[in-house]
């Protein structure tokens, strides 16, 4: 109470104004009743104490409220340490067996996690300050335009440099691939059949690319104009993601920080610009992001308008086609959203689920792709995490196990299965062609599997994270292979020829002089200690993510259970990290790039002081209910 009376005696213009509203009042008793409570958060200074005076009565009931008030996040960071100390142990001696060092290592990542959701809370406090009313801004993020073109250029200009040092463009591997089915030319998968391993839209829009290019030169002019053409897209949809942000109530502090990450952290223009399917559903990604916001914010009313209603069935095809687990968060997404969307509404949302549905499972697979003589993808890669499951129990147990049981499995991922296994990645005991002649043998497998579950759980489990450990542990200088938990940007890539067939293709060598320097750069800045906490792959996922749904659920009295609705695309893109082959290798980095890309956009839904579509109020007065305040 001695902090509540200080704030108001620092406040008595407000009372001294005989014609303060009431509204205005209850805004003052709820700012500081909200003051209060970050004092005794923060600072935990009373009245005297702050004079200089020590109250030692004050501090242990201070101190106790705000243990009680901090229990939750004791829980988070404690399996956030434990977690991160899987993920090291993991990797570091291949099972998990605990001892005292791994412990003092779990307790200290705790310990970490809990300092670094307190940094997290300061800073978003900081930057989401309210504005001074009487300010100009020469950036204004205003909603037209002129304040999209101000974003827009200031994005470009400072992705332009990377652009031009990777000239003419980077293309990885898979691509090159993409590029030779296109051509019906043999390449990994197959002899020149098109195939669905990876999303035949992106095949097709790559291969068009450098035809194009072919026909104004070369195909590496193609690759070119695609990057150019990426760029320019991706800059867009992140110029109009931050007058969103703007526009739903963000303070300008906290876009003109969203601004300056999407300008000049490396890892936007290193994956904005590339040719690879990832790129291409990067805005996508943060278009959907925006709408889905949009619809918790106006419980779906927004989907009244044909015109919303239409580009969300849009982006939420475009997810689907460009990313194979795109279908997967677009109905999911959609799913939930229906929680929050008003009862004569929630049948549009329902339509969208059909019509991604309808698309991608009947008139793909059943009506194109026989029309086109597209070969469907194999099935290695859904049943990565059992094969790789199987093959840890044929390591350790081959010899324990049935001889039946052992049959089953070697009929499937073949006789030296157990060789081939890697604690970290699936890629080598999945492989990366299905033969259709094994589909006999997944019945008797699955049996087999199922019983290696029941004998040897832990070594499932270990199976299981050691392939996603690098969304688990946090990079330390000592790891030898360090660079697998840091965010590495590809810029080799520039050499068109670095596979069989490039000739065919109208591709060329290339100097990769300078796209060298440039990914060595940015690779010794994240190898820095400052730089491996900046780029480290657990901390842009499983933190960001978990401190995002955290800090939503510690508001679930008010309107937390909105705001998680609202960041339903970050939190179900990262669900699906979890069934990545691999998550240490520069491939798997581009699986958790949007986690990135949309995390601006969720830190507003958490900055935020309402998420209803109501203006938002002048600074200093907030729209509340007066029982919220009598019950603060």
């Amino acid at each position: 109470m001695e902090v509540m009376y200080h704030l108001i005696d620092s406040h008595p213009s407000l009372w001294r104004e005989r014609s303060a509203t009431t509204a205005e009042l209850v805004g003052f008793l709820h700012n500081v009743n909200y003051e209060a409570r970050n004092m005794n958060e923060v600072c935990m200074f009373s009245r005297s104490e702050r004079n200089g005076v020590a109250t030692r009565s004050v501090w242990p009931v201070q101190w106790l409220d705000w243990t009680k008030r901090r229990l939750g996040l004791m829980a988070l960071s404690l399996v956030l340490g434990i977690l991160a100390a899987c993920g090291e142990m993991l990797r570091s001696q291949g099972d998990l067996v605990w001892s005292l060092v791994g412990l003092v290592h779990g307790l200290c990542y705790a310990a970490i996690a809990f300092m670094f959701v307190l940094l997290l809370e300061l800073g978003m406090r900081w930057l989401s300050r309210e504005d001074d009313a009487q300010a100009t801004y020469r950036i204004s993020f205003r909603h037209n335009f002129r304040g999209w073109g101000v974003l827009f250029l200031i994005i470009v200009l400072c992705w332009m440099p990377y652009v031009i040092a990777l000239y003419p463009g980077v293309m990885w591997y898979d691509t090159s691939n993409q590029l030779l089915q296109w051509n019906h030319l043999p390449n990994l998968f197959t002899d020149g059949q098109l195939t669905d391993h990876h999303p035949i839209a992106d095949t097709a829009i790559f291969g068009l690319f450098v035809q194009f290019g072919n026909l104004i030169g070369s195909g590496d002019l193609g690759i070119f104009l695609y990057t150019m053409i990426q760029t320019v897209v991706t800059a867009s949809a992140m110029a109009y993601c931050l007058l969103y942000m703007r526009r739903i109530g963000a303070s300008h502090r906290l876009c003109m920080a969203a601004l300056a990450f999407v300008s000049l952290f490396p890892i936007f223009p290193m994956y904005s610009s590339p040719m690879v399917k990832d790129s291409l559903f990067l805005p996508i990604m943060v278009l959907f992001g925006v709408q889905c916001v949009e619809i918790v914010r106006s419980r779906g009313e927004v989907l009244r308008r044909t015109s919303f209603w239409g580009t969300l069935i849009g982006l939420a095809l475009a997810l689907s086609l460009t990313k194979k687990t795109g279908m997967y968060i677009a109905i999911l997404v959609c799913l939930l959203l229906v929680a929050v969307t008003r009862r004569g509404l929630r049948r549009r949302l329902i339509v969208v689920v059909a019509a991604v549905a309808a698309v991608m499972m009947i008139m793909l697979p059943k009506v194109v792709f026989p029309l086109a003589d597209v070969a469907p993808g194999g099935k290695q890669e859904m049943l990565s995490i059992p094969f790789q499951q199987s093959a840890r129990l044929l390591r350790y147990y081959g010899d324990a196990i049935l001889k039946e049981q052992r049959d089953a499995i070697e009929r499937v991922l073949g006789e030296d299965v157990a060789q081939r296994y890697a604690v970290t990645s699936a890629d080598a005991v999945k492989g990366y062609v299905w033969d259709s002649e094994k589909d006999r043998y997944l019945l008797p497998y699955a049996k087999a599997w199922l019983q290696g579950l029941a004998e040897h759980p832990l070594t499932y489990v270990e199976a299981f994270l050691g392939m996603e450990s690098a969304w688990l542990a946090l990079p330390n200088a000592g790891d030898e292979h360090v660079g697998d938990l840091l965010m590495p940007v590809y810029a080799q890539g520039t050499n068109h020829s670095f596979f069989e067939g490039h000739e065919q293709l109208g591709l060329t060598a290339s100097d990769t002089t300078m796209a060298s320097r440039v990914e060595h750069l940015i690779d010794w800045a994240e190898r820095t200690p400052v730089g491996m906490m900046l780029f480290s792959r657990a901390i842009w996922t499983t933190w960001m993510t978990a401190f995002v749904v955290y800090e939503c659920l510690r508001r679930r009295r008010h309107d937390g259970w909105l705001r998680l609705l609202g960041v339903t695309p970050l939190v179900v893109s990262y669900c699906f990290l979890w069934i990545s082959p691999v998550s240490g290798s520069i491939e798997s980095m581009r699986y958790m790039v949007p986690q990135v890309y949309i995390m601006p956009l969720a830190f507003a839904v958490l900055a935020v002081r309402s998420m209803g579509t109501a203006t938002t109020q002048p600074a200093g007065i907030q729209a509340v209910d007066t029982k919220e305040v009598v019950a603060s």
